[in-house]
């Protein structure tokens, strides 16, 4: 290979180096050890916006308009990618803004640089590659202030808020752009304003609460008829005819406005653009209308709901407060109803208990009662009555309708009336039973209510020295014996029957047991024994008539308030949990 040859190769080696670095869209910057640039392509022309200068590295900075990503801060000139090459350093990805007087708005770009190193080793230089990412990152802002947007909508944050800044991220998407949002009025007539941070302030006034209309300018006219108005020259359109004044003031020459329409085709309000000089909208500007219309879409929209939800609860929360007022007074109304009810159904229990014979004194009476009543609730299931049966006999009643309250309360009632109505049959607890349970099921039926009552009925003959009893499914009364105080269940196979108030036909049987002077006889209701220790386990029969049987000897008034307080013990507690009624009888002589 000759000495010419060689020179030729090397002459077409530099003329495609040259072709390539003239070529390519990446600026390629070199510089020896002293920093002098050696190679300085076009495109780092462009994006430096001068070519190779004498300047050193101290001077770049300033010279070329290099600054921090904070687009303020002048880039420290040590840091720079070129200068740290020179010194043997690698960059990589390093990110700097470049603001030059043919890029006033700036450019972004991205630089890596490595060193230029001898065969030896030894650093000779450096060289940098610059990418312009100005698109891309005014995207990667442009998707933040979007997601920004977004956020204020998701807090809820005011709608001015959330529309200025929309506004103020469309507007800076483009040197002297301004924007502006305007609201349709709940009455679709007129607008208000929404956010213009940019636009004069006697511009904005005068537009706030305008009608809409067919020559309603670039916005009014747009809500008006639901359809982008592009107006080039608002000095000599028609549209403006009444704006323009106004728009010659604010400095406004140029308007195009896009209707906001909701997901359902309503009309929100509207987006414009404005420009100082005559022209119509780019294609940039027309996608940045497309974001901005959707986005403030969706904000309206969610500030609306929200005004419509908090308008709803507050409707809400005022038809509960009556409501409740309401249910406040009618409860107070049956509280006092049902304080009344309890008062009678108490009078209306036996105070003064007969004496048998019929009109003897008390001191001489054949037969003492007592009775106790403790209802768990205003108005009570469970009631007895004492009553002369003849002129030598007195009958007691005792009787527990399920469940508790009112409902219970007025069977008792009825129950009272038929006793009361049947009052000649009384003589015989099973005949007086019966007639009570037909009447009674006949009564629930036509109600149509489901209700049925327990009832034990005893009658102490004291000529005969007898007592005759009849059961509609009540726990038995016991009789407590005056020889050693042994106590029996008042219980015969024949005696029993079922509950009243559900069969019609059902028919009581008399049972018949003999008394003597000194006998007890102790009615009750099941929640004397149905109650619970800390364990849970039930007070039973058995230990009722085991404790009746161990205070026997005692007094009436005593015996009846040992019992009741050895159950109390069992369960500690002094309250029962269901209606609780005892009567008692003392058998004091017989003829």
């Amino acid at each position: 290979m000759n000495g010419d040859q060689t020179a030729g190769d090397l002459a077409q080696v530099n003329e495609i180096l040259e072709s390539i670095l003239s070529n390519m869209g990446d600026a390629v910057i070199v510089a020896g050890r002293d920093e002098k640039f050696l190679i300085f392509n076009p495109a780092a022309q462009r994006i430096f916006g001068e070519g190779a200068t004498d300047t050193t590295s101290t001077n770049w900075p300033l010279r070329h308009g290099l600054y921090l990503p904070d687009k303020v801060t002048l880039f420290p000139s040590d840091q720079t990618p070129l200068a740290r090459a020179i010194r043997g350093e690698e960059t990589n990805r390093v990110e700097m803004f470049v603001r030059q007087a043919q890029a006033s708005s700036g450019l972004w770009t991205r630089v890596n640089g490595r060193p230029l190193r001898a065969a030896n080793g030894e650093v000779i230089g450096g060289v940098i590659v610059c990418r312009d990412i100005t698109e891309a990152k005014e995207e990667e802002f442009f998707r933040a202030g979007q997601s920004r947007v977004l956020e204020l909508i998701a807090e809820d944050a005011p709608l001015s808020e959330i529309l200025t800044n929309l506004v103020l991220l469309m507007e800076g998407q483009a040197e002297g752009l301004r924007c502006s949002v305007l609201l349709l009025s709940r009455d679709g007539i007129h607008v208000e304003h929404g956010a213009a941070p940019n636009i004069p302030d006697v511009y904005v006034k005068a537009v706030d609460g305008a009608p809409i209309g067919p020559h309603a300018g670039s916005c009014g006219t747009a809500m008006y008829t639901r359809q982008p108005v592009v107006v080039t020259d608002v000095l000599t359109d028609p549209l403006w005819a009444d704006y323009r004044d106004l728009a010659k003031i604010s400095g406004l020459r140029a308007c195009w406005s896009t209707p906001i329409l909701s997901s359902q085709g309503e009309v929100l309000g509207s987006f414009a653009m404005y420009r100082q000089e005559s022209r119509g909208p780019r294609v940039e500007e027309t996608r940045l209308t497309a974001v901005a219309t959707h986005l403030a879409r969706i904000a309206i929209e969610r500030q609306r709901s929200r005004a419509e939800l908090l308008a709803l609860n507050a409707e809400l929360e005022d038809r509960v407060e009556k409501r409740t007022r309401e249910l406040r007074e009618k409860n107070q109304q049956m509280e006092e109803e049902l304080k009344m009810a309890r008062e009678l159904q108490v009078a209306l229990l036996p105070r003064d208990f007969p004496t048998i014979p019929v009109g003897a004194p008390p001191l001489e009476s054949a037969l003492s009662f007592l009775s106790f009543y403790f209802p768990t609730g205003d108005v009570s299931g469970d009631f007895f009555s004492v009553f002369p049966v003849g002129e030598k006999a007195a009958g007691v009643l005792i009787c527990d309708v399920m469940g508790h309250g009112v409902r219970s309360a007025l069977i008792t009632g009825i129950i009272r009336g038929l006793v009361e109505e049947h009052a000649k049959l009384a003589a015989d607890p099973g005949v007086l039973l019966t007639h009570i349970n037909r009447a009674l099921t006949v009564i629930l039926q036509q109600a149509g209510t489901t209700m049925f009552a327990t009832c034990f009925y005893v009658v102490a003959d004291v000529e005969r020295a007898e007592l005759r009893f009849a059961n509609a499914g009540h726990p038995c009364a016991l009789h407590v014996r005056c020889d050693g105080g042994s106590v029996e269940k008042l219980d015969d196979e024949q005696s029993r029957g079922p509950v009243m108030g559900v069969f019609p036909s059902a028919t009581y049987a008399t049972a018949a047991r003999s008394m003597v002077r000194g006998d007890r006889i102790m009615l009750f209701t099941d929640g004397l024994y149905e109650v619970e220790d800390t364990t849970g386990a039930l007070f039973s029969e058995d230990q009722l008539r085991a404790t009746a049987s161990r205070h026997a000897a005692l007094a009436p008034a005593e015996f009846f308030d040992r019992v009741l307080s050895d159950i109390r013990k069992y369960s500690q507690s002094e309250t029962f949990a269901d209606d609780v009624c005892v009567v008692g009888m003392q058998i004091r002589r017989t003829d």
